[in-house]
């Protein structure tokens, strides 16, 4: 029988376990499966560590136990890191609900104080026992995170493959889920087609080089199988926090003074406008840390003379806030030319009708029949002086990247 034949017959009633990273969790319908192995292969110079890491943490903080083997640092070390990223672990391992397996102090000729030891890291049975020792002692309801998948290899070749998949055996039988780190560094072949094959999951970190440039996440492999239409999601770490899904570039559009510079102020962290007597003469800027979203805002400049430029500014945008005075229904034509102008029609799109607290100020439905505007774009009546409902139509747009498969 082979090794997936056999995680199948032991998995049939298998429930998934959320990772609580959201977009790992919808793009693996739910999170990932008791006692399965997962690849977390990246490119060159793309970090997957603190993605595994956060994993674990958020696990460790639902009642699960963790063991992290690490074969390239020591655990004080990743202790360190992790807390930059506000994940306090070191009260799991100092409870004994987190286990490090220092596979490196060794290497320097060190002691370790660490539970599980190796002494010898050359020594890839030594590793082997180890490992399964762990494995037996922590039990049910463990993670287990390998950092790094690489050095294993670098240092052991394929018998390092060979000891993953007695790994993968003992993980089946005693219901413990495994995360490996591995970077693409260009292996022969045999190695990266058994890679492929021998892990129930895969998820993959590359990088996406655009005229804005960002990383981006996607599965190729769920449950021991290929994933046929595939979903990229670009994603950013911020400290501290983790992974955020990145959202590169929102364009927020509309006549002059319809109130976009106010709107990208009003949504952003943090934000920077070029301005000459109150107006906005070359562009807002803006940058939103939002319910585990990373948005970059770029507001345009309202008035025509400069529309020449506003072709640049929509190239790259995943989507659009277009923001409109309601009390000014003179401006729509206006508001839909600077949309074509700036060649963003067929993206998703939310309208801001603004200024909601002035007389005279249309409704949304007053303005959707306007303009126009298909019964599916949401209108959000908004006071962005105020902060009133511009984080309902944000929301609105996020919703609709995600329907639309932007992110």
């Amino acid at each position: 029988m082979s090794l997936h034949s056999f995680k199948r017959d032991v998995h049939q009633v298998a429930s998934r376990v959320p990772t609580g990273i959201r977009i790992i969790d919808n793009l693996l319908g739910g999170g990932f499966e008791r006692g399965s192995s997962i690849l977390l292969r990246s490119s060159p110079f793309v970090a997957a560590t603190p993605l595994a890491q956060e994993w674990l943490f958020n696990r460790l903080r639902q009642g699960d136990k963790g063991l992290y083997f690490v074969n390239n640092k020591s655990p004080e070390i990743i202790l360190e890191e992790m807390r930059s990223f506000g994940w306090p672990v070191h009260t799991y391992k100092e409870d004994g609900t987190l286990h490090f397996i220092d596979a490196y102090s060794g290497i320097l000729g060190l002691e370790s104080a660490e539970t599980f030891y190796v002494k010898n890291p050359s020594d890839v049975d030594e590793v082997n026992k180890v490992v399964l020792s762990a494995f037996v002692k922590k039990g049910k309801g463990t993670l287990a995170l390998f950092d790094s998948l690489n050095t294993m290899i670098d240092q052991y070749g394929e018998a390092a493959l060979s000891n993953v998949e007695q790994w993968q055996r003992y993980g089946t039988v005693y219901d413990i889920s495994s995360v490996y780190i591995y970077t693409e560094w260009g292996y022969p072949e045999e190695i990266v087609a058994r890679l492929e094959e021998m892990f129930d999951t895969v998820i993959d970190l590359r990088a996406l080089k655009r005229i804005v440039a960002s990383e981006v996440l996607t599965v190729t492999k769920v449950d021991r199988k290929p994933v046929k239409e595939r979903k990229f999601a670009p994603f950013k770490y911020v400290k501290p926090g983790g992974l955020r899904v990145y959202v590169p570039k929102i364009l927020v559009t509309g006549p002059y003074h319809a109130g976009k510079t106010t709107l990208v102020h009003g949504l952003s962290t943090r934000a920077v406008s070029v301005q000459r007597m109150g107006t906005t003469i070359a562009l807002d800027f803006g940058h939103v840390e939002y319910k585990g979203f990373s948005v970059d805002l770029f507001g345009t400049i309202g008035q025509p003379r400069f529309d020449p430029i506003l072709e640049m500014l929509g190239g790259e945008a995943l989507g659009v806030m277009l923001v409109v005075d309601s009390t000014k229904p003179e401006e729509f034509p206006r508001a839909t030319e600077m949309m074509r102008k700036a060649g963003v029609y067929g993206l998703p799109y939310v309208v801001v009708a603004n200024k909601q607290d002035l007389p005279g100020a249309l409704s949304a439905d007053e303005i959707r029949e306007r303009m126009h505007i298909p019964d599916d774009v949401p209108i959000i009546e908004t006071v962005a002086t105020d902060k009133k409902n511009i984080f309902e139509a944000l929301d609105a747009l996020l919703k609709k990247l995600i329907e639309e498969g932007e992110i």
